[in-house]
C-alpha cells in the first residue's frame, strides 16, 4: 500500500536505492562519533567473556545435555544471537518511528513517493546494521575463543523456515509498538508492547537457560511470545531434536516438537502482521488528523 501523496510510486530498483540511502546514513551516524561506536563494540564482547565463564567454570545443566554435547557457550550464544535478531524486528519500527519523529522528518518522508512497507525498512534499518554487528561479535568471538559448535548445512537448511516466521511475527508486534508513538504518546524510548515482550522473554523465554528447569506455570506464561517457540525450534533445527523436552504446548496438542513451533510461528504471524499494520497505519491517520506527525516546538 502507498502512502497517499500523489506521487507516483517508485518501482523496485529505485526502492532498494532508496533503502541504500537509509543505510549509508545510518553507518554514517553510527560510527562519527568513533569512541562511542567502539565503546558499544566492547560491551557487546564483554557480555560473550561473562557467558564463557559461566560455561567454563559453572555446571553444565542436565537438560543442556542434548545442545551439542552439553556446551554452555553453544547453548547460550545460540539464543543470543536468535534473541538479537528478533529483538530487533521488535523494536525496529518504533525506534524508527520515534527518530523521525524528534527529528522533525516524518513529514517529509510521508511525502515521498516510498510505500509505506519500504519507509517503514528504511527508518528501522539503522537498528538491523547494529544487530548485525553484534553478532557478528558473538559468532567470531564464540568461535574462535570460546568453542562454539556451528551447526551442519543442514541443520541451517532446517532452521530458515524458523527464522523467517520469527522474524515475521516479531515484526508484527514491532509495528504494534511502534503504533503507540502515536496512540499512546509513548515517545520517551519505551512502549509497553516491548516492555512486555522483553520481560517475558528474558525471564522465561529459553535465551539463557532450558525453560524445561522451571515450574510449569513459569512455562507456560512463556509460550505467550513468538520467541519461545523460535529458540527452541532454531536448536532442535540445528542439534537434533530427539533428546530435547518438548514445550508444554507440544505435550498438550500432541505435537511433534519442531513442526509444532514452525505452526505455532506461522499462527502467531498471521494473527501478529495484520493486527499490527493496521495499528500502525491507525496511529499515523491520528497524527495526520490532529498535527503530531512531528514535534513543532
Amino acid at each position: 500500500m502507498s502512502v497517499d501523496t500523489g506521487l507516483r510510486p517508485l518501482g523496485p530498483t529505485r526502492e532498494l536505492a532508496a533503502i541504500w540511502i537509509f543505510v549509508e546514513r545510518e553507518l554514517r551516524m553510527q560510527v562519527y562519533f568513533r569512541f562511542s561506536f567502539f565503546t558499544s563494540l566492547m560491551e557487546t564482547a564483554s557480555s560473550l567473556v561473562i557467558y564463557g565463564m559461566i560455561a567454563r567454570f559453572g555446571q553444565v545443566l542436565p537438560e543442556v545435555q542434548a545442545i551439542a554435547g552439553g556446551d554452555y557457550v553453544t547453548f547460550v550464544v545460540s539464543g543470543i544471537v536468535l534473541n538479537t535478531l528478533l529483538a530487533t524486528a521488535l523494536s525496529g519500527p518504533y525506534f524508527g518511528l520515534m527518530n523521525t519523529f524528534w527529528q522533525g522528518r516524518t513529514e517529509v518522508l510521508l511525502a515521498s513517493p516510498l510505500r509505506l512497507p519500504v519507509l517503514i525498512t528504511g527508518v528501522s534499518i539503522g537498528r538491523y546494521l547494529d544487530a548485525a554487528i553484534r553478532i557478528v561479535i558473538y559468532l567470531a568471538g564464540g568461535t574462535l575463543f570460546l568453542g562454539l559448535v556451528w551447526p551442519g548445512a543442514i541443520g541451517l537448511a532446517a532452521a530458515l523456515p524458523v527464522f523467517i516466521l520469527a522474524v515475521a511475527a516479531c515484526t508484527g508486534l514491532g509495528l504494534a509498538a511502534a503504533s503507540t508513538v502515536y496512540l499512546l504518546d509513548a515517545r520517551g524510548g519505551h512502549d509497553p508492547v516491548r516492555l512486555v515482550v522483553e520481560t517475558i522473554v528474558g525471564l522465561v523465554g529459553g535465551v539463557y537457560f532450558p525453560i524445561t528447569i522451571l515450574p510449569l506455570w513459569a512455562q507456560w506464561i512463556g509460550q505467550v511470545v513468538p520467541h519461545t517457540y523460535a529458540i527452541d525450534g532454531m536448536r532442535r533445527a540445528f542439534y537434533g531434536s530427539a533428546q530435547l523436552p518438548p514445550l508444554p504446548v507440544h505435550r498438550a496438542l500432541g505435537l511433534d516438537p519442531f513442526l509444532g513451533d514452525c505452526l505455532m510461528l506461522a499462527l502467531y504471524a498471521t494473527i501478529a502482521l495484520p493486527v499490527g499494520w493496521v495499528l500502525f497505519k491507525r496511529g499515523l491517520r491520528l497524527a495526520r488528523t490532529d498535527g503530531r506527525l512531528s514535534r513543532w516546538v
